[in-house]
C-alpha cells in the first residue's frame, strides 16, 4: 500500500499530449539535423492552453505504467522555442518538452492585446491544429513579466511562425530529390558512361555551385550599396528583404554545402602556398567569410534570437560541446576559461561570443545543475570542471606521481633529485602547465606533496609525514 501511494503520477496537460520531444544531457533540444531544422527564436514565460471541450488523451506511457494526475487545461511558465520545422515548449523545472510540428497547424492568428473593457489583456497566438484541435498560446513578457515585453514577443513570434508557415521547411527533403534529379549535370552525365561520365558530372556540379555563389554573393553586395537613400526607399528596401531573405533560406541547405566545399578548397590552397612560400590570395576568404557572417550557425543562436534565455542557452551548449566525445574527460575532468573559449570559438567559427558571455554562461551552469560548473583558484585562473572532480583523488594521483619519480631514481641510480615539476604533471595527465600548477598547489595545501624550491625551479616530493615511508632516504651502511 506504501509502494502505490509513493508512485509518482504523471502528468497530464497540452504539453504531456502534443508530440514528445527529445533533450540532450544538458537540456538542449535536439534538432533534427537531417531533414535542416534551424531553432530561430526563443521566448520565456508562456503558457499552453487547450480550450477545447474535455481533455486531450494522453500520450502512451514509455516506461512503467503510472496513473495520470487529474486533468490540468494550462501549462505556465515555459519557455517556447520556434524552429523551421515545430513549435516546441520546454519546461526547464521538470525537464520535459513537446511540441507542435508546423505541418500539423491549419491556422495561427494573434489575439488578445488591450481593449476598451480589458485594458490589458493578455498577448495571444491562437493555433488552429488537425491533432489537437485549438490551442493558444499566452505571453507573459519574458522573465520581467513586462506587459509592454509581452506585446513585443507576441509580435516577434507570429512573425517567425508565419515565415515558417510560408516557406514549409518540412518539405526541403523532397524538394532536394527532386531538384537533384533534375539538375542539368544528373540529367547529361547520365548519357555518358565510366570516367567521362565522372569528370562530366562535376565539372557541370562546380558550374552550378559557382553560379549560386554568386548570386547569393551579388544580392549580398547589393543590399550594402547606397547607405544614404531616403525614408521612403529605406521602407521599400525592409519589406524587399523579407522576401529576400524567405528565398535565401529556401535555398540555404544547398548553399551551405557549396560552402564546405569553397571552406575545404581554400584551406587546401593556403596550405599549398604556405609550403610554397607563395603568398595566396585573399579575395575569395573575404568574400566566404563575409558571407559566413551573414548567415550565421544553424546551430547556436544569437543573443537577439534567443533573447533573455540567451546565456542559459549558451550553458547548455558549452556543457553538450565539452561532454561530447569525452573532451573535458581527457582532459582530467578540468579545463581553463581560455583553453573552453578558444575551443568553442573555433567551432562556432564566424558566430563567436564574447568572453562576457562566456563568464556569464559558466556562472549559470551551478544554478541549471548541467553536472559541470565554474570554479576560482586562489590564484584567480578559472576553471570549467566535472561537478564529480575530487581534489582529494588528484591530490592522491600525484603523490603517486612524485613517489614513482623518486622509484624511478633510486632503481637507475641516477644523480637527478627526483620530484615532479609542472611540466612533468602536463605531460603526464596530458593538460596545460598552468592547471597543473594549480592542481600541485592544490595538493600541496592538502599535504600530499610539499614543495623544494630551487634556483632550479620548484619541485614536488611526497610527504612522508603522510606516508611515513622513509626508506628511500636511509643512509646505506
Amino acid at each position: 500500500m506504501a509502494a502505490a501511494t509513493a508512485t509518482k503520477r504523471r502528468r497530464w496537460s497540452p504539453l504531456t499530449c502534443i508530440a514528445s520531444t527529445p533533450l540532450s544531457p544538458s537540456g538542449l533540444i535536439i534538432l533534427e539535423s537531417d531533414d535542416g531544422e534551424v531553432e530561430t527564436l526563443v521566448r520565456t514565460n508562456v503558457e499552453l492552453r487547450y480550450e477545447g471541450s474535455g481533455p486531450l488523451p494522453p500520450l502512451p506511457p514509455t516506461g512503467p505504467t503510472a496513473p495520470c494526475e487529474s486533468w490540468n487545461a494550462c501549462d505556465v511558465n515555459l519557455s517556447i522555442h520556434i524552429t523551421t520545422h515545430r513549435i516546441v515548449f520546454f519546461d526547464e523545472r521538470d525537464a520535459m518538452a513537446g511540441s507542435i510540428p508546423l505541418a500539423l497547424v491549419q491556422t495561427a492568428s494573434p489575439s488578445g492585446g488591450p481593449s476598451f473593457r480589458s485594458p490589458r489583456s493578455s498577448y495571444k497566438i491562437e493555433l488552429s491544429t488537425y491533432a489537437w484541435g485549438n490551442l493558444i498560446i499566452v505571453f507573459r513578457g519574458g522573465e520581467s513579466s513586462s506587459y509592454p515585453q509581452s506585446a513585443k514577443d507576441r509580435d516577434e513570434s507570429m512573425s517567425v511562425i508565419d515565415r515558417a508557415l510560408k516557406r514549409k521547411a518540412w518539405r526541403d527533403k523532397e524538394r532536394n530529390v527532386m531538384r537533384e534529379a533534375l539538375r542539368p549535370s544528373t540529367a547529361i552525365a547520365a548519357r555518358k558512361v565510366g570516367v567521362d561520365a565522372i569528370m562530366t558530372k562535376n565539372q557541370l556540379r562546380h558550374r552550378e555551385n559557382a553560379a549560386l555563389a554568386e548570386a547569393a554573393f551579388a544580392s549580398s553586395t547589393e543590399a550594402t550599396r547606397s547607405p544614404g537613400v531616403s525614408s521612403v526607399l529605406k521602407k521599400k528596401n525592409n519589406e524587399s528583404n523579407l522576401a529576400e531573405i524567405d528565398a535565401f533560406l529556401g535555398e540555404a541547405s544547398e548553399l551551405i554545402k557549396v560552402i564546405e566545399k569553397y571552406a575545404a578548397t581554400i584551406e587546401r590552397e593556403r596550405a599549398a602556398a604556405s609550403a610554397d612560400g607563395t603568398p595566396s590570395s585573399e579575395k575569395d576568404t573575404a568574400k566566404l567569410v563575409g558571407m559566413l557572417e551573414n548567415m550565421g550557425m544553424t546551430s547556436a543562436l544569437s543573443e537577439k534570437q534567443s533573447g533573455s534565455m540567451y546565456h542559459k542557452q549558451l550553458a547548455r551548449q558549452l556543457v553538450d560541446f565539452l561532454r561530447h566525445k569525452d573532451k573535458l574527460s581527457q582532459a582530467g575532468g578540468m579545463m581553463t576559461l581560455t583553453d573552453v573559449y578558444c575551443l568553442f570559438n573555433r567551432a562556432r567559427a564566424t558566430n563567436m561570443i564574447s568572453p562576457d558571455d562566456l563568464l556569464k554562461a559558466t556562472d549559470l551552469m551551478k544554478e541549471l545543475h548541467l553536472g559541470l560548473s565554474k570554479r576560482v583558484f586562489a590564484s584567480g585562473v578559472a576553471v570549467i570542471q566535472d561537478d564529480a572532480f575530487d581534489d582529494e583523488t588528484m591530490a592522491k594521483r600525484l603523490a603517486d606521481l612524485a613517489t614513482q619519480s623518486i622509484e624511478s631514481q633510486s632503481a637507475t641510480h641516477r644523480e637527478s633529485v627526483g620530484g615532479i615539476t609542472a611540466m612533468d604533471v602536463s605531460r603526464a595527465l596530458k593538460i596545460s602547465a598552468l592547471l597543473a600548477y594549480e592542481h600541485l598547489l592544490s595538493a600541496e595545501q592538502r599535504g600530499w606533496v610539499c614543495r623544494d624550491v630551487t634556483i632550479e625551479g620548484i619541485r614536488f616530493f611526497p610527504n612522508l609525514f603522510i606516508t611515513g615511508d622513509y626508506s628511500f632516504y636511509q643512509l646505506s651502511s
